[in-house]
């Protein structure tokens, strides 16, 4: 804060557990919304990058942490792979710890995830010490907010948190994509045991399904039990005592979100979450309102963030969350889909 890289510091900060089934955290992040920088308009799944509109290779050198390489052994000599991808801070964090990988950065590929970088994202998550750490991240329409191949790494202490605990079951005809249970809404789920080059290429598989079909979504990459473990609890309010053992993904296809956001487009008060990766995927929920959007976005929207906050309710959440799922008919389509492709292939 001292250097002037944030937007805004972090000391108003707060969560809580919402009450109910599924363990919801609900995040009080008042300047994140009003201070942060104007999305780019997305009017596509698939856009070129531009290197009109913002991108990260204009971000401040103070803002740029370190990058990350692989190293590989050749010849008894330690030797650096490729180019280095960027680690930058996050200038308008969700929270402490926020921050960007940028792979490849002056390759300027565009939002579109690809299969190198969900294996080092794969990489990344399991290399940390840290239980809490994980990784989210939007696809074009479902609220990434620059056309510049990035992820989001942060640091979540919270072991009630719904992608910790979900269940799910192997979809037929493939191996280790799974069909998300005592989920809120319908999802894939990807764990990583030892091999993070064929975890990664089984997501690569069903996000590029996504892209050939249309649909935008939002992924995660967090700690967590195995998805089949016959010992994991029904109940996501009570995770297991044993420290997480794998890395799982959370894959979720999603309704498509046009323009600005649809802030400038919504008819009525806005609702109090946007639903993105955090929300959609993982169960943490910023919370939104209060008197900053209504200055400058929305003027009929009286709410204080700090009554959104400490009265949403798990109903109002799930219901939120709901109208960007694909209907039981849209994700059984892609479930057909995935099968069929893996039954031919093998």
């Amino acid at each position: 804060m001292r250097d002037g890289v944030f937007r805004y510091d972090l000391q108003e900060v707060a969560s809580r557990t919402v009450p109910g089934q599924y363990g919801f955290v609900a995040l009080n992040n008042p300047k994140r919304f009003s201070h942060r920088r104007p999305p780019a308009d997305m009017q596509m799944l698939v856009q070129p990058f531009d290197p009109n509109q913002f991108n990260f290779n204009r971000v401040k050198e103070k803002e740029v942490l370190f990058e990350v390489r692989r190293r590989r052994k050749d010849e008894g000599q330690d030797t650096a792979e490729g180019e280095g991808h960027m680690i930058a801070v996050n200038v308008s964090p969700i929270d402490r710890g926020h921050v960007l990988l940028v792979p490849e950065p002056s390759s300027c590929l565009p939002q579109v995830m690809t299969l190198s970088s969900l294996q080092l994202c794969l990489e990344l998550v399991s290399l940390s010490g840290h239980s809490g750490f994980c990784m989210v991240a939007n696809s074009l329409l479902a609220y990434a907010s620059v056309n510049h191949l990035h992820y989001h790494f942060l640091y979540i202490d919270h072991p009630h948190l719904p992608a910790r605990t979900l269940g799910g079951r192997e979809v037929n005809g493939t191996r280790g994509c799974y069909q998300l249970t005592r989920h809120y809404v319908r999802g894939f789920g990807f764990q990583l045991d030892s091999d993070p080059q064929s975890c990664a290429r089984a997501i690569f598989q069903v996000v590029s399904l996504l892209l050939v079909s249309g649909v935008p979504y939002n992924i995660a990459m967090l700690r967590g039990p195995p998805f089949s473990d016959p010992h994991a609890p029904s109940d996501p309010r009570h995770p297991p005592s044993a420290p997480p053992s794998l890395v799982r993904t959370i894959l979720i296809p999603r309704k498509p979100v046009l323009g600005l956001k649809q802030l400038y487009q919504r008819v009525g008060p806005p609702p109090p979450l946007f639903a993105a990766s955090c929300e959609l995927a993982l169960g943490l929920i910023p919370v939104m309102g209060g008197p900053h959007l209504s200055k400058r976005i929305l003027p009929y929207y009286c709410c204080t963030d700090m009554e959104t906050y400490a009265t949403i309710t798990e109903e109002e959440i799930v219901a939120i969350l709901k109208e960007q799922e694909l209907t039981e008919d849209e994700f059984s389509a892609l479930v057909d889909k995935l099968s069929s492709y893996n039954e031919t292939k093998s």
